[in-house]
């Protein structure tokens, strides 16, 4: 298959095409290149620093044993990302799964949401780091998947439009009704920061 001209995605598909000749190091490295993108997509799912982690290490070790089924090398971050959000469905549903144990047995005790951690801005406190993750959490789960592969991938629109087989002009106005809504709600925290 061949890739357009694009850097990341041209070096993604010979990454690919080492890893299936049987080069682990060339998967290490797309590993490196999306872990970060792959553990903020599970962690706004679970919104649990360690379950996001386990997600992120079972959609890599998931893609790693099926990379023969990757069609288009060119577009691997949208595939582990599709992966990674199949990952949080199951592991959701399996939370579900033992609570309604739990309680059906009457042991279930208080249940308190992990915050997750967010990195991305040390210079806010952690009331403000809270209130983003919040916010970007009630985004419509695709224009979370965007604003995470945007900022925590570091993929351009036409990127992340190659990734998911969209058209670019497409996520480009999903990306803008993503920072409309995002602009809205950060405002008090803008407000606050500025002040």
């Amino acid at each position: 298959m061949v890739c357009e001209p694009r850097q990341s995605t041209a070096e993604d598909a010979h990454l690919v095409a080492a890893t299936r000749a049987g080069d682990p190091a060339a998967f290490g490295k797309l590993v490196e290149r999306y872990w970060n993108m792959v553990f903020a997509l599970a962690l706004s799912r679970t919104r649990d620093p360690q379950e996001a982690e386990d997600v992120a290490q079972e959609s890599f070790l998931k893609a790693y044993s099926q990379l023969h089924g990757l069609r288009d090398p060119c577009r691997f971050a949208g595939w582990v990302s599709r992966i990674t959000v199949q990952q949080c469905v199951n592991v959701v549903r399996k939370n579900i799964r033992c609570r309604t144990a739990l309680r059906s047995q009457g042991r279930a005790g208080s249940e308190s949401e992990a915050a997750p951690v967010c990195s991305a801005n040390p210079g806010l406190t952690e009331g403000q780091r809270h209130f983003v993750r919040q916010t970007v959490g009630q985004l419509p789960q695709k224009f979370q998947k965007l604003i995470i592969m945007r900022f925590m991938g570091g993929l351009s629109a036409v990127q992340i439009a190659e990734q998911l087989g969209q058209r670019p002009g497409t996520v480009r106005v999903w990306l803008h009704r993503a920072y409309k809504i995002l602009r809205k709600d950060l405002a008090p925290l803008l407000e606050e920061v500025e002040s």
